[in-house]
């Protein structure tokens, strides 16, 4: 009987060591995974990081041609209106003035 007791205890004994060491295998497991998952991240958070770079270049480059396209239009116009006064500048002087004196 107490070989049949010593042997219950040691099979305890050896189920115990059994099942730390499975808990330290899954322990690893999960380290290393972790490991793993976290380093899938930080890749994908780089790449979107590189992706919401891009993005942000092209819209600074387009809103840097709209930029100078309206500001050519601009001058344009101002040139437009500027030469229309020039032009019609004395003729105006000259309406201006007789009216003027008509007025007189």
């Amino acid at each position: 009987m107490e070989k049949f007791v010593d042997r219950i205890i040691e099979t305890d004994r050896k189920a115990r060591e059994i099942i730390e060491q499975a808990q330290q295998e899954k322990q690893a497991v999960l380290a290393d995974a972790k490991k793993r998952a976290d380093a899938e991240i930080a890749r994908r958070e780089a790449e979107a990081d590189k992706g919401r770079a891009a993005i942000d270049e092209e819209f600074a480059q387009r809103e840097a041609r709209e930029s100078e396209r309206m500001d050519a239009a601009y001058l344009d116009a101002k040139h437009a209106l500027d030469n229309a006064f020039e032009d019609g500048h004395d003729a105006w002087l000259a309406e201006i003035t007789q009216n003027t004196l008509a007025a007189l």
